[in-house]
């Protein structure tokens, strides 16, 4: 039985979700570029903005979390959001 969980596992981390959609970001990165036409972004750049974004998405994420489970909730609330939005504030 256990082989069969080293396996699970070793798919599960060979599968490498993303969290967003690569055309959705493509158009976002496109709406914030605006009317400039001319202005190519390449491939490698969009993949290394989008695994950014990703890895700061999941460290809020992450934080609001443990203020939650701090405060013995399973559910962030509006509070945990503000007040990592504050500690992050004074940290600089």
């Amino acid at each position: 039985r256990a082989p069969a969980l080293w396996k699970k596992l070793r798919l599960s981390q060979k599968k490498n979700p993303k969290l967003l959609p690569g055309a959705l970001f493509y158009g976002l990165l496109r709406g914030f570029l605006g009317s400039r036409e001319s202005f190519g972004v390449q491939g490698a750049a969009v993949a290394a903005l989008r695994e950014g974004c990703e890895a700061h998405l999941l460290a809020l994420l992450e934080e609001w979390g443990l203020c939650a489970l701090h405060a013995k909730r399973a559910a962030v609330q509006t509070a945990d959001v503000s007040l990592v939005r504050s500690l992050r504030v004074k940290r600089g």
